[in-house]
């Protein structure tokens, strides 16, 4: 039964929402850990995920002495959901697209998460989650002392004339009023890739894979809802601004990211890059590891859970030593310096 526990809500998970800039209800759950807190944990999901499966990494984290802080993304899990499909033009909200993503991730980090007082505060995430993440580091390098991106969208996979026709046609459509249409088949095809990932799982763990289906089953509503138009040309322009030359360097939180060598959805490529243009960015490469990182078999998960406590000593470190307070040498140093400048009127 203990091992069953971790694949459910911890003991001290609360859920509730807020109210994000649209209106739309945004689900989140907080859960602490035994004992003293070490620092705080906010997490959120890849595209077309939920909290649900994410219980046993949040067990993970608060075995480790971190509360948590998860939400849903807008259209997500238990997020509020719009149906875009014949959607009219005045509907009061209308379907998320990922700058909306970015910005509920910093309300719920500003105005809903609590931090333990003077204890680090990190954020972990996976796939488009790490998309958002990497805008709302570039844009608020004061919300976290870290953050752990496994397997992020660092750019679209498709490339070259496809990629830059593709992002063209998005565009247009956009602009002639077409951005609320759903990309037919859109949702589908993006989760069955997810599936089959999560299918060679199976193999390796199937209690694991089996409870994760079951969530999937019990509640059909946490399914996200259809991409737009609008949706897919947010993502290649936010892709796109990302990756232009001197802004990646910019990021100069610390940043752990994860490759799966056998990733069916990521460019693994434009991961490498980003890693080598961010001045505090790690990776851990994982070559038989899939898309389904956090999900993975306990030999992988092992050593991917092995690379964050590194990083998470390394984060501490660093925290600890910027909070040291001025010593002998240094105030002694500037003693003659303050003194000259006498005091203030």
């Amino acid at each position: 039964m203990e091992y069953l526990a971790r694949f459910f809500e911890p003991d001290t998970w609360q859920e509730a929402s807020f109210t994000n800039r649209q209106g739309k209800t945004i689900r989140f759950g907080h859960a602490t850990p035994e004992g003293a807190v070490k620092g705080t944990v906010v997490m959120t999901t890849g595209y077309a995920d939920f909290i649900e499966s994410y219980f046993e990494t949040i067990h993970a984290y608060l075995d480790r002495g971190y509360q948590v802080y998860m939400m849903d993304w807008a259209g997500h899990g238990g997020s509020e959901k719009v149906k875009a499909a014949g959607l009219k033009p005045d509907a009061p909200k209308k379907p998320a697209i990922l700058d909306d993503h970015i910005a509920d991730l910093w309300q719920f980090r500003t105005q809903v998460v609590k931090p333990a007082a003077d204890k680090p505060v990190f954020l972990s995430t996976h796939s488009m989650g790490g998309q958002v993440a990497l805008h709302t580091l570039k844009n608020h390098p004061e919300g976290f002392d870290g953050a752990i991106l496994a397997t992020p969208l660092v750019d679209v996979k498709v490339k070259g004339l496809q990629k830059a026709f593709l992002a063209a046609a998005m565009r247009a459509a956009v602009k002639l009023g077409f951005g609320e249409k759903v990309l037919e088949g859109g949702r589908q095809k993006a989760v069955r890739k997810i599936t089959r990932a999560r299918r060679e799982r199976k193999k390796d763990n199937p209690v694991r894979m089996g409870l994760h289906k079951a969530f999937m089953l019990r509640a059909r509503d946490l399914r996200a809802e259809d991409p737009t138009i609008a949706y897919a040309d947010n993502i290649y322009r936010a892709t796109a601004a990302l990756n232009a030359p001197g802004v990646l360097e910019t990021i100069k939180t610390p940043v752990l990211l994860g490759i799966a060598g056998r990733d069916n959805m990521i460019d693994n490529d434009t991961i490498r890059r980003a890693a080598v243009r961010m001045p505090q960015a790690k990776v851990c490469d994982l070559p038989e590891a899939s898309h389904a990182f956090w999900l993975e078999r306990d030999d992988l998960r092992k050593n991917w859970w092995d690379a964050i406590d590194g990083f998470l000593a390394a984060c501490h470190a660093d925290f600890d030593r910027k909070r040291q307070p001025v010593n002998d040498n240094q105030a002694a140093q500037n003693a003659p310096r303050n003194a000259a400048k006498g005091p203030r009127a």
